[in-house]
């Protein structure tokens, strides 16, 4: 279950513009990362086919990888390696393949146009080994070299990689490692329904927390501070990192996100979110219960006279180590309230795939309404599209 601490946003209503954009995004088609229906059953019987290779190699880029990171980063197997593969580094590749044997490895391709060159020539390093594609189905070169070289075939959603959180995208290898993804598609379910266009804004975490943020663009606060105080859910860096600069932003608009692990932001970013331009704004990710709650300080007896700031090292003795890590966010936030830095927090109670599940969807619809106020797609992306048709024509000229 997740909450929202909106205690840190002072004397910040609603405006009339909000309400306003409100009503237009209400007549906006629904997104397809809602209406897609993940073939779970399908999905389930491939990985009991597959489950004998205890090494999963995911080769893609950016919406065909983050998402499935973040699940497998939060929601750890232990029995299953993966191996992701987005570049086309000949040396990572080598590395990859010297710890990925072909006995007990199956290679896994997404790309839904299936013509990602970096992921062609990726792909085609581990011809070879036992191979499954996710791509879309009757074009792209993924297709074809499937076809001909007789490789299953899970077709792709026509949903953009960035949103693919909840499907066959995200899911299947998901299934491949072990995770439970029904339970993962049952959290992301239960978050699109509160994040719904039909949600009051106070009742829709997605749209509120995205006007807040909207507001204070406004105001000149355009860039988010975005630090997660927890290693298990620090590979949904980079895919909020995605969903948002990819979606909104556009057109000369939109936040940037700097998103970081904490409590080691404390060591550095801290020094610039307190001490730098006064443009930033506090966005927290907490775990409110950790799965270990009884590990504690044990100060000896000879060392607990060792001065610690303005006490000793006693101070630190039999206090759970799960209560230090909230009093490193706690003292954080509470900087930033006396300092009136604008802040929010995300927390998830606990660790689970339906939690994991409702943060890849909040997510996900935040990126859709904070693309919709600044009045830009929130489902394309000309810029990357730019800069791959360049190194395209570059591999071209170097063959001539």
């Amino acid at each position: 279950m997740i909450t929202i601490d909106y205690s840190g946003i002072k004397n910040l209503k609603i405006s009339t513009e909000i309400k306003n954009k409100i009503q237009k995004i209400k007549k906006q088609p629904l997104p397809a990362f809602l209406t897609d229906k993940p073939p779970i059953k399908q999905m389930l019987s491939l990985a009991k086919k597959y489950s004998k290779y205890k090494n999963i190699v995911l080769i893609g880029n950016g919406g065909s990888i983050n998402p499935l990171f973040a699940l497998y980063n939060a929601l750890e197997t232990p029995k299953k390696n993966l191996y992701i593969i987005h570049t086309m580094e000949p040396d990572y590749i080598k590395k990859i393949k010297s710890k990925a044997k072909k006995s007990d490895t199956l290679v896994v391709s997404i790309s839904k146009s299936g013509s990602n060159v970096q992921q062609i020539e990726a792909t085609l390093a581990f011809l070879g080994y036992k191979m499954l594609f996710v791509t879309s189905p009757n074009k792209g070169v993924l297709y074809h070299i499937a076809k001909r070289k007789n490789i299953p075939i899970m077709d792709h959603p026509e949903v953009g990689g960035r949103y693919s959180g909840r499907t066959a995208c995200a899911l299947m290898p998901a299934a491949l490692l072990g995770l439970d993804i029904e339970k993962i598609n049952t959290g992301a379910k239960s978050m699109y329904k509160k994040c719904s266009y039909k949600t009051a804004i106070t009742k829709n975490p997605a749209l509120k927390i995205s006007s807040i943020l909207y507001q204070l663009d406004k105001k000149g606060y355009d860039e988010v501070f975005l630090p997660i105080y927890s290693t298990r859910l620090e590979g949904f860096i980079n895919i909020i990192v995605q969903l948002i600069h990819e979606s909104s932003g556009k057109d000369g608009k939109g936040q940037t996100i700097l998103g970081t692990f904490a409590p080691e932001s404390q060591h550095h970013t801290n020094q610039r979110f307190f001490g730098g331009k006064k443009n930033m704004i506090g966005l927290f990710t907490v775990v409110e219960k950790q799965k270990d709650q009884k590990t504690a300080t044990s100060i000896p007896a000879n060392l607990k006279n060792i001065p610690l700031r303005d006490a000793t090292l006693d101070v630190l003795d039999k206090i759970p180590l799960s209560k230090s890590l909230d009093f490193e966010f706690n003292g954080t936030k509470k900087d930033a309230d006396n300092n009136n830095i604008p802040n929010m927090a995300i927390k998830l109670n606990k660790i689970t795939p339906e939690s994991v599940g409702e943060l890849m969807a909040l997510w996900q619809y935040i990126a859709v309404y904070s693309s919709y106020l600044r009045n830009v797609d929130p489902f394309d992306q000309p810029q990357v599209e730019n800069a791959k048709n360049i190194s395209f024509n570059l591999r071209k000229k170097w063959k001539i």
